[in-house]
């Protein structure tokens, strides 16, 4: 007598459930490894171009004697700020070259991704002294970095003298460059602090992203860090000539 076996040939709905579940639960576990994985090679190619962008300002400092780019275009005598002044037909307020454009037309970086950290989304919306002042860049580029203001132009306002190199206190404490949407950076690093509360009661902060909270931080010696961006106000400083990190007035 033959008897008839009914072989179980597929998976049950119950079954299915079951391996969707586990999939689902994998993927809501890998995810953000992933892109954790994917940020950290993001900042570590931003801080690569902050290596390369030191590199330009090493190049401007030997050809220029020592100067830091100045990007304001009166004599260091007659100095004064530069919100107030108008040096360029059309310009409402400011004018002058930042460093981005100045390393361009000297021929040192003209690499356009050197500019771009891939974690900014609008690199475009870069803008020098002033909010409706954009660089003359060339068409296509863009920039995701800030330079201290104190260093551009600071120092030379207090002091009526070009600044150079040799005045830097602490290269390693002092913070040249970090990412950033203007040039420069207001002054002092709290443009990136969170926790900074502003006098004014208006929101100063001039970054629209981070590497999972925190930024690289170009400073003076050349080396590149990712620091917290919670309290950096407090740590790092912008004035190349005060060892105070709050420090934005006359030396």
């Amino acid at each position: 007598m033959v008897r008839d076996v009914c072989r179980h040939t597929g998976f049950t709905l119950v079954e299915l459930l079951v391996v969707i579940a586990i999939v689902t639960l994998l993927i809501s576990i890998l995810t953000p490894s992933l892109e954790r994985a994917g940020e950290l090679t993001r900042a570590g190619h931003c801080a690569a171009n902050l290596h390369q962008i030191h590199t330009g300002f090493q190049q401007y400092i030997a050809q220029f004697d020592g100067r830091y780019p100045y990007g304001v275009p009166r004599p260091a005598a007659t100095m004064n700020h530069p919100h107030y002044v108008t040096w360029r037909d059309g310009d409402r307020r400011g004018g002058g070259k930042p460093p981005q454009q100045q390393f361009w037309d000297l021929g040192y970086i003209r690499t356009r991704g050197t500019w771009t950290c891939p974690t900014d989304r609008t690199p475009e919306n870069y803008n020098w002294w002033d909010y409706d002042v954009h660089p003359d860049f060339p068409a296509g580029v863009g920039s995701s970095y800030m330079m201290s203001e104190q260093a551009l132009f600071g120092v030379t306002w207090w002091y009526h003298h070009i600044f150079r190199d040799s005045q830097v206190l602490e290269p390693s404490t002092f913070g040249l460059a970090a990412d950033g949407w203007m040039c420069p950076n207001g002054w002092r690093w709290a443009t990136t602090d969170p926790e900074w509360e502003w006098s004014d009661g208006i929101n100063h902060t001039r970054l629209d992203w981070t590497h999972d909270g925190t930024i690289n931080m170009l400073y003076g010696d050349g080396h590149v860090a990712r620091e917290v961006q919670y309290g950096i106000s407090y740590r790092v400083r912008t004035n190349p000539v005060h060892r105070n990190p709050l420090h934005t007035g006359k030396p």
